[in-house]
């Protein structure tokens, strides 16, 4: 069993929750907590190099790129198909703020349609 901080955790403090695209060892990926529009990533159940989450991704929804070993671009197109089950007026509200929150840090590309996220392994 692998397992996953559920909070950012920043100098040493915890922060916040996180919305959390979840991939396992069979590749399945899922989102977690999709309200919480404080923190955003990625979490690998196993070591993979951010080329091969890229491509796991890629299969759902094209478009996502590798920036370096630990960041990728990642489509909010994808975010929005991982979240059907969860998704209505209060949720793209808060995906877009948090969307615009991003941007004001630079953490966006192709006018907002890229999100720039880290990837986080699990802890064995």
């Amino acid at each position: 069993m692998f397992r996953f901080k559920k909070r950012e955790i920043r100098n040493g403090k915890v922060t916040k929750e996180a919305v959390i695209i979840e991939i396992d060892d069979l590749a399945n990926v899922k989102l977690v907590d999709p309200n919480e529009f404080k923190g955003f990533c990625i979490q690998c159940s196993e070591s993979r190099s951010a080329a091969e989450v890229c491509e796991i991704l890629e299969q759902l929804r094209e478009g996502n790129k590798v920036i370096d070993e630990k960041h990728l671009w990642l489509c909010n197109e994808l975010v929005r198909e991982l979240a059907l089950d969860v998704k209505d007026d209060k949720w793209e509200t808060g995906f877009a703020q948090m969307l615009d929150y991003a941007t004001s840090k630079g953490w966006t590309e192709n006018n907002g349609t890229l999100i720039r996220t880290h990837i986080e392994w699990a802890k064995v």
